[in-house]
């Protein structure tokens, strides 16, 4: 049985959630909406990754950190320049994931530090920060997800990926309270701006589609 669940837990909100209410008219929380409203797209990049099925070798190991990191270079890059996340209650986003993969990748004796450029078609349209919100929707959730699959790995490759698995170590423990954290900042931002929550949504599908795509090319 696939354990292909790297995306699959972005799409678990924090149960203790709770459902947002002004006068007489309940607010679904955002977290809760993501989940609904991307399910589609996240089925697809499951269908497309096969995570961790698709990885049968060091090889494929290896090419998967490296498309990885051609797409979450940029991509966090691109999180990091929108100025409002202080702002809005949310951690200002940096290249933690990029990180982890380049020192995978250098400990495996893969060069990572100029990768092919990857056009704008290949990144996830982020016209505006509520774009950017959904984005890390779906990144922090992978990081979260990406535990699930590192047993599977551990055992496929053993000491070959040794001290190279840091990007599916997620944020290590804290990967858990921090998905909790977000889910809360989402949900509060989502009742103070629910005229933003199509754009959230649109988001988080477009980042869905972009790593689903370039992951398979």
């Amino acid at each position: 049985m696939s354990d292909s669940r790297i995306l699959t837990t972005t799409l678990q909100p924090d149960p203790k959630t709770p459902v947002y209410s002004g006068g007489a008219l309940s607010i679904e929380p955002l977290s809760r909406k993501l989940r609904a409203a991307t399910m589609e797209a996240h089925k697809d990049v499951e269908r497309r990754l096969r995570l961790p099925d698709s990885i049968t070798s060091l090889v494929e190991y290896e090419r998967t950190l490296l498309r990885f990191y051609q797409l979450y270079l940029p991509l966090e890059t691109m999180l990091r320049d929108f100025p409002d996340w202080s702002m809005m209650g949310f951690e200002i986003p940096g290249v933690r994931f990029s990180s982890s993969l380049a020192a995978d990748l250098g400990t495996l004796g893969v060069l990572a530090k100029d990768p092919p450029a990857i056009t704008a078609a290949s990144l996830p349209s982020l016209p505006n920060f509520a774009c950017a919100v959904g984005a890390i929707y779906v990144l922090e959730g992978s990081a979260l997800g990406s535990q699930y699959i590192l047993p599977s790995l551990q055992r496929l490759l053993g000491q070959q990926i040794e001290g190279a698995d840091t990007f599916f170590k997620g944020r290590g423990e804290a990967t858990g309270s921090y998905w909790k954290v977000l889910c809360r900042r989402l949900d509060e931002y989502g009742a103070i701006h629910p005229d933003h929550m199509t754009s959230v949504v649109a988001g988080a599908n477009s980042t869905f589609t972009s790593i689903g795509t370039w992951m398979r090319q």
